[in-house]
């Protein structure tokens, strides 16, 4: 056998979790040309040592697989950060309150910006829409719910749009004018966006490039971004032309209902040309909505007496695109939220071909239906779920997510436990901005089903949790697996990409509730050192 080449970045001293079954301990590993060329200990790794090597001591530290967040929205967080936080706001009198005061701190003419409404905060969002025209002054104004989903508009703001109420879409997506407007659902809310004032694609990629760097940060060496809002993926693009790249980004275009031909197209040219560090891997459908605002597709009526239908106004529609894009080799991922769109889906990845790139997955499937647990493996399809949507669910269903589903289907919510007894990948994500990107939050609330440090008992039951060990691989190897990137990535073993994330402390034996503090000593993408370093 020949000796490994001379290594360009070891790391000795530290437990090193490398995910391989039945793989020895391993305490040091070394990394040439962007791969892992040796793992062990710190004998096998030392004879890799040479005078370029960049050596880090990280006695007592951990190693881990580089950690992916498998569901982020880039632009739109991008769009949100410049507005205010409206997640504190209770009721009629705090809505007015917040807008106010964001008004006149907003030059006359330029638009306020708003996000991270709770559906709860307010009765009637008809009601809160002309609240917020009244409070913005005659200001064009734009504010996000929590959930991305629905969007309330000033009066100025719908003029600006030319928005009138009568607009007619392909799937349900809404705009109802009364002055002011309520803005529903992705096809809507993109086009009320094309009013709101956009910068230009290199000052977008600055953006980008500064929100990558904070995300890496946080232990991350990936991302997996569910939409094509603005010009995301030409500054992603142009970032990576520059090799200003820090992390691995992977997007999924969305796929609307009246485009589907257009975005399958547009997206399998794109994945033809990867980049070092960037690449379109698949297509984003929206099959229904969400629960709060009664859009979801649920077997049965919630009790509201909504969330009885798919968004795509024929789901048959939403078959053929997910077959077009597969016969063009991508993937999709689709939002499936309630358990009939879930049970949609899976009936339609059992149609589909398998494309050789990446996976089919389903996105959020928060209320799943016993039927279509074991078919998520027997599908070969991953289920993408973001666990700290929890965080807003209350064991006493109180919330209003709880109380719309309902006592009886709260059992099949949020089903990690059950969907990993039955073999099924799962890879979980934030679905930043709505929730912290921050992958050991994610990893906590996988463990937890609980916001960290409240004490509270466990969402629908402990039994549904991870292990540690389970939500680590559902950070690591399972992202890598809906990539079709199990051979290269996701592990650590010789071979495969030095994409690693070295921590203080232990995500496997800590307590859950200790993971969201676990120091992040070095980010490593591509051997690369793109944040911190061991001491």
């Amino acid at each position: 056998m020949s000796a490994p080449p001379q290594a360009d970045l070891a790391v000795l001293g530290a437990r090193v979790h490398t995910l391989v079954p039945g793989a020895a301990p391993a305490t040091a590993l070394a990394v040439s040309g962007g791969r892992i060329v040796a793992v062990g200990d710190e004998r096998d790794v030392k004879t890799t040592i040479g005078g370029r090597t960049q050596v880090l001591e990280a006695p007592g530290q951990v190693v881990v697989p580089g950690l992916v967040d498998a569901h982020v929205h880039l632009g739109i967080g991008l769009e949100q950060e410049r507005g205010v936080d409206l997640s504190a706001v209770a009721g009629r009198a705090g809505l007015r309150s917040a807008i106010a005061a964001a008004a006149a701190a907003t030059a006359p003419g330029e638009w306020v910006v708003a996000h991270g409404l709770d559906y709860g905060a307010v009765d009637d969002l008809a009601t809160a829409a002309r609240d917020v025209d009244t409070a913005a002054g005659g200001r064009p104004a734009w504010v996000w719910l929590a959930d991305l989903h629905t969007v309330l508009l000033s009066s100025a703001a719908v003029r600006l749009g030319g928005l009138t109420g009568a607009e007619r879409f392909a799937d349900r997506s809404s705009v109802a004018v009364d002055g002011a407007a309520v803005v529903r659902e992705m096809s809507a809310v993109g086009l009320a966006a094309r009013a709101l004032p956009a910068g230009t694609v290199p000052e977008l990629a600055d953006r980008l490039e500064t929100l990558l760097q904070a995300k890496a940060a946080t232990g991350l060496t990936g991302v997996h971004v569910l939409d094509s809002w603005g010009d995301t993926h030409d500054a992603l693009s142009l970032l990576d032309a520059e090799g200003r790249l820090p992390l691995r980004v992977v997007s999924a275009p969305w796929c609307t209902a009246g485009t589907a031909g257009e975005t399958v197209a547009l997206a399998a040219a794109r994945a033809g040309r990867p980049g070092r560090r960037y690449r379109v891997a698949a297509v984003k459908a929206f099959l229904d909505g969400v629960v709060d605002a009664g859009t979801a597709w649920l077997a049965e009526p919630d009790a509201c007496g909504e969330c009885q239908a798919p968004q795509w106004l024929d789901p048959v529609d939403y078959r053929r695109a997910v077959l077009a894009a597969a016969d063009a080799g991508l993937p999709t991922w689709t939002h499936a939220i309630g358990d009939a769109a879930v049970a949609y889906a899976l009936d339609t990845y059992a149609l589909a071909p398998r494309p050789r790139t990446a996976r089919h997955r389903v996105e959020h499937l928060e209320v799943l239906a016993d039927a279509d647990v074991r078919r998520f493996r027997a599908l070969d399809v991953v289920g993408s779920v973001q666990p700290a949507h929890m965080d807003w669910s209350d064991p006493g269903l109180a919330d209003p997510w709880s109380r719309r589903v309902g006592a009886g289907r709260v059992r099949r919510a949020w089903r990690l436990g059950d969907l990993a007894a039955a073999g099924a990948t799962l890879a979980l994500g934030s679905d930043w901005p709505i929730s912290s990107s921050d992958p050991r939050r994610t990893l906590a609330s996988a463990a937890l089903r609980a916001p960290v440090g409240t004490g509270r008992p466990a969402y629908g039951g402990a039994g549904q949790a991870l292990g540690p060990a389970q939500a680590l691989a559902a950070m690591t190897t399972g992202p890598a697996y809906a990539l079709r990137e199990e051979a290269v990535a996701g592990r650590l073993a010789v071979g495969m990409r030095a994409d690693l994330t070295v921590l203080g402390g232990d995500p496997v034996a800590c307590a859950p509730e200790e993971l969201p503090g676990l120091p992040v000593l070095a980010t490593v993408v591509g051997g690369q050192v793109v944040h911190g370093a061991p001491g």
